[in-house]
Formats: structure tokens, C-alpha cells, sequence
């Protein structure tokens, strides 16, 4: 571990520069020895060091600490993972009856992804009810994107009714039911969910960039009525950690005092070899089956990796909406000093009727449109974002595009970076009859634009 350390103080320091981030904090557990470091600092206005202990909103990583609740209820028997969840909530709820929980937390469920963040300056206007209950008024009628069961696409509104579902089987509040289950066990010390409690302790504030490139403080910028997540929206992203208790979680998770389904494969991802556990995005890196996911909130980046075989977890929190440049820099830096060899995926050149198929415009709900066009270098494909139109009482978020993209399976795309390097599979629906019906960015399935 010293050699990492030492290589994580080399480089941290001109990442932070280059990519206009504040400040980053970084723990490794490997092999029985543990490091965390942290670099920059918290605020730019009133600038305190990062150290491990710093608090950072961590995003959707909370989506697994939901899974391990709901692996506790599996094996206490309070919750049936392939039962309707729709009798839970009586005869006029509007939830389709075909939806279990299942689908719920493997983003399976068919419903949409768009609009509770998109809508979120208006559904939370006037310090109405954000509660998880009352989240699903909001979305719950909405029409299916597909047949439950049939497809995958990232759902934040199907972890608030998972979320749901679990309050309404043991009539308890859920963020209780989070620190008696997981919290607690896992001894996540200064783990939280509320500005209340994260006031105590050493905290990033969440920053962006400035028109003149440097970094910002990002003041009442998000979904969000301020800092704090609204309450249905802590099940998906609302968790306040730092990297010391994350690694006591990744611990915990992999011990045998955790529930025993959390990395057990619930469904595909639509990408052959990506699967999805209790929430966990399971995968390979180097060899290794991984359990990982990654959090972005207005502010924040952060990704939590756990891969057993090789003794390895890491998690690397930063306080930037940019802060995704350096989280995958420093991974690199991480399993190259753990000995885990990750090998460029096998990839060819578009084919040319597949590329004809692709070209066309996508609909990314809150993120604008995306259009797919031929690449600059034969046999690649670009992929350009074209935003969407900001109202007053509607959120955006601005999504960004990718100018190389090659084939990487028969049914997806890997973006290039500019010297080559693999970044993100694009999953695509391809009809019988040849045409692409649907492109899967970041997860989210984008309806074709006619």
C-alpha cells in the first residue's frame, strides 16, 4: 500500500488541476491492508483539506445499500422478490400488476426513468410532500416503456417504488429501517442521510465549472429544493458517506454477515456479460467477477468497486459534476497496483449496414436528444448531443457526446476516447427487420425520433 499511496499523492494533484476539480478522496482495501487519502478541498469559498473522513453525497452507489435492505427482508421472509408488489398498496394505486419487486430493483420494471428529476422544480414547489410514498403519484400511471420483465433501463422512479414497497411490507419509514439494517451492521460511522446530521462532520460542498473554466461552487443548481435530497429520493441517491465507511461496507458486503443475495445475477443489463444484482452492476475487470456502481449527483461524482477473488474494494468520492474524468484516471492507477490486468475489450469496425441503421435521433427524456452519426475515421460512429430546452419549472441536465464509437458486440457500441482508450458501451435495440428502434446510453433506453 505505500507504493500507492505514494503513486495516488503523485498524481492526484495535477488530475485535480487539469480537470478543474477541488478536491477527491480516495480508500483501497486490498489484501487485508487499507489506505485512504484525501486531496484538495471541500469548498472553494471557504476552502477546508479533504481528508477520509470528509462527507460527499455518493449518489446512486445508495442504491445498493437499498439492495442489502431488501436481501435482509428476502431472508426474514418479510418480502418475495417475484411477487406483484401492486396488492401492497391497495386496489386503486395505478401500479401495474404485473411489476414485483424484481423488476423494481433491477431496472426492469418498464418505467420510465424521465421525469421525476425533470419535473422536480415543480413537483417540489412550495415544500410539498417529497416523501417516498408520495413520490408515486408522480409517475405510477405513466405508460410502460415495455412489458415488465422484457427489457432493462435505468430507473431512478423504479427504485422509489422498490423503495415504497419496502415501507409498506413492514410498515416502517425507510431510512430507519436503512440505519437498523445496513448502516449500523456495517459500522458506517458518520454514514447519513440528512443535512440535519451531515452538519457535525467535515463536508465537500458540490461544484461544477465556470465559464472561464475553473471551478464553482453549484448554489441551489440541482432537482433538488436545496442541498439535501428529497426523501424519495434517498433510497436512489440521497446517501451522505465518505471513503473510511465505505470501505467498512464493502467489507461488511462481502462478509457472511451480510445478506447472503446481494451479488447473486437478477437480470441482464441488455449488454452481454453486464448483469444486475440487488442494485450491485456486476461485470468483469480483469478476470475477476466485480459488484460495483457508480453515484452523480449536481455536484458530485463517485464510484464504489468490489471485486472478491482479487481481495480488492476501492471507492473514490469527488465534490464535482466533472469529477467522473478523475474517478476513472485514478481506477487505473488503483487495479494497476493491485495486479489486476484489465485488457482493452475486443473491438471491429461498424459494419456498414448496421451504421445505416444506427444514424438517426434518439429522445434522452431530460437530457435532450441524442443523434447518431458516421464518425470521422472510417468505420466509426459519433455520437452527438444536442441538449434539451430549459424552462423555468423543468430541470436538464446537459449530457455529454462521444466522438468515436465502435462495435463491441453484436448488440453494442464502445465509445473511444481521442488516444483509443474503451469508455462507455452504448447497448442497441435491433428490430427483425434490421432497424434500430432504440439506443441504450447510460443505461437508459432512447426511443428512436421518427
Amino acid at each position: 500500500m505505500t507504493d500507492l499511496h505514494a503513486r495516488l499523492d503523485a498524481v492526484i494533484p495535477d488530475l485535480l488541476a487539469e480537470h478543474r476539480v477541488p478536491g477527491v478522496a480516495v480508500g483501497v482495501a486490498h489484501d487485508g491492508h487499507t489506505l485512504t487519502t484525501g486531496h484538495g478541498v471541500t469548498n472553494v469559498a471557504h476552502p477546508i483539506a479533504v481528508d477520509s473522513n470528509t462527507l460527499f453525497q455518493v449518489g446512486s452507489i445508495s442504491k445498493t445499500l437499498l439492495g442489502a435492505v431488501i436481501g435482509r427482508l428476502l431472508e426474514q421472509g418479510t418480502l418475495d422478490l417475484d411477487a406483484p408488489v401492486a396488492p401492497l398498496f391497495g386496489a386503486d394505486s395505478g401500479i401495474d400488476e404485473r411489476i414485483t419487486l424484481r423488476h423494481t430493483i433491477t431496472h426492469t420494471s418498464g418505467i420510465d426513468a424521465q421525469n421525476m428529476i425533470a419535473d422536480a422544480p415543480r413537483i417540489l414547489a412550495g415544500h410539498r410532500d417529497d416523501s417516498i410514498q408520495a413520490s408515486l403519484r408522480h409517475f405510477i400511471r405513466r405508460p410502460l416503456m415495455f412489458e415488465p420483465g422484457t427489457d432493462f433501463t435505468y430507473s431512478g422512479p423504479g427504485i422509489m417504488l422498490a423503495a415504497a414497497t419496502v415501507e409498506r411490507a413492514t410498515g416502517r419509514h425507510y431510512v430507519d429501517l436503512l440505519r437498523e439494517l445496513v448502516i449500523d451492521p456495517a459500522g458506517m460511522e458518520t454514514t447519513c442521510t440528512s443535512a440535519d446530521e451531515a452538519i457535525f462532520h467535515r463536508v465537500a460542498a458540490p461544484h461544477g465549472r465556470a465559464a472561464d473554466g475553473g471551478a464553482e461552487l453549484l448554489i441551489d443548481r440541482g432537482w433538488q429544493r436545496h442541498w439535501q435530497l428529497p426523501g424519495w429520493d434517498v433510497p436512489g441517491g440521497g446517501v451522505v458517506s465518505n471513503v473510511a465507511d465505505l470501505l467498512r461496507y464493502a467489507a461488511w458486503s462481502t462478509s457472511d454477515a451480510a445478506p447472503k443475495r446481494l451479488f447473486e445475477p437478477l437480470a441482464g443489463q441488455g449488454i452481454e456479460g453486464h448483469d444486475i444484482g440487488l442494485a450491485w452492476h456486476l461485470d468483469e475487470i480483469g478476470g475477476h467477477r466485480a459488484a460495483s456502481h457508480s453515484g452523480l449527483t449536481i455536484g458530485y461524482a463517485s464510484r464504489l468497486v468490489l471485486v472478491p477473488s482479487a481481495g480488492l474494494s476501492y471507492a473514490i468520492l469527488t465534490n464535482s459534476l466533472h469529477g467522473g474524468e478523475i474517478v476513472s484516471e485514478l481506477e487505473k492507477v488503483i487495479l494497476d497496483a493491485a495486479d489486476v490486468a484489465v485488457a482493452a475489450p475486443s473491438t471491429q469496425p461498424v459494419p456498414a449496414d448496421l451504421a445505416q441503421a444506427l444514424r438517426g435521433t434518439y429522445d434522452c427524456g431530460f437530457y435532450g436528444t441524442i443523434s447518431i452519426v458516421a464518425g470521422s475515421r472510417p468505420g466509426e460512429m459519433a455520437i452527438l448531443a444536442n441538449g434539451a430546452h430549459a424552462r423555468e419549472d423543468r430541470y436538464v441536465i446537459e449530457l455529454e457526446g462521444a466522438d468515436r464509437a465502435v462495435l463491441a458486440q453484436p448488440d453494442s457500441l464502445i465509445t473511444l476516447s481521442d488516444d483509443g482508450t474503451p469508455g462507455s458501451h452504448v447497448g442497441f435495440v435491433r428490430e427483425t427487420d434490421g432497424t434500430v428502434s432504440a439506443v441504450r446510453y447510460h443505461g437508459r433506453l432512447d426511443r428512436r425520433i421518427p
